[in-house]
């Protein structure tokens, strides 16, 4: 079976204030990369084929930082397949400003990206947005997620089996999964530094594991012991 396993980037200061960043990238937090070094810890004896990235500096640094704590680590190769959905005018701007019109057709007070999900599906979420951009420059659930089964079906072709680390954004994996699995129903984005596990064995698809934090969670609780003995 190959297995493709989808991490979401470390927290990034646009995480920390509030801002949209798709294509455009913003730099890891501190956090940011103390996450991905515990998923790696976690993951440490995961011996991975090979590894690839959007091609973002968050995403690229993610799969760097998470590989440097693999028993056998591989070379990270930037693929822009897996880039984060571009969000058009709305890059650089805070989500209030991008998501502000959506809660007011629900008479709701903002709460993040989210707080839709109460009301939307990630899918009416993005075409709502697309809909809102004048500029002609947002790329799109559809566009985004066509480009993104792209990529997989290039690594599907190449690797009949073993494990592929694939570093990219928490709305690409959404769409992943909701063109992979449109019954399973996602009720919030993937947390920073969670892996998104999905196999494929006789051209069918099947979900492992879903928003995993063990890994994660794994190397917190062995660097804090780590610190706490110094």
């Amino acid at each position: 079976m190959l297995k493709l396993y989808f991490l979401r980037h470390g927290q990034t200061e646009y995480n920390l204030e509030g801002r949209v960043h798709g294509w455009h990238n913003a730099p890891l937090t501190d956090l940011g990369i103390y996450q991905a070094k515990c998923a790696g810890y976690g993951a440490r004896k995961i011996s991975f084929d090979c590894a690839y990235c959007g091609d973002a500096g968050r995403q690229i640094q993610t799969a760097e930082t998470f590989l440097s704590q693999n028993e056998k680590p591989c070379e990270v190769v930037p693929d822009m397949h897996f880039r984060e959905m571009g969000y058009g005018k709305f890059e650089d701007r805070t989500y209030q400003e991008m998501l502000g019109p959506l809660y007011e057709k629900v008479n709701q007070p903002f709460d993040g990206y989210e707080g839709l999900y109460h009301y939307y599906s990630d899918l009416e979420i993005g075409k709502m947005i697309e809909e809102s951009d004048d500029s002609g420059t947002f790329e799109g659930p559809e566009k985004a997620a066509l480009r993104l089964l792209e990529g997989i079906e290039m690594l599907c072709q190449k690797y009949k089996d073993g494990d592929i680390l694939i570093s990219t954004s928490s709305f690409a994996i959404c769409l992943v999964i909701h063109r992979l699995f449109p019954e399973f129903h996602q009720e919030r984005l993937v947390d920073n530094a969670s892996l998104t596990i999905i196999g494929f064995e006789d051209d069918v698809f099947s979900m492992i594991s879903y928003n995993d934090t063990s890994y994660r969670k794994v190397g917190e609780a062995f660097f804090s012991q780590e610190t706490a003995s110094l």
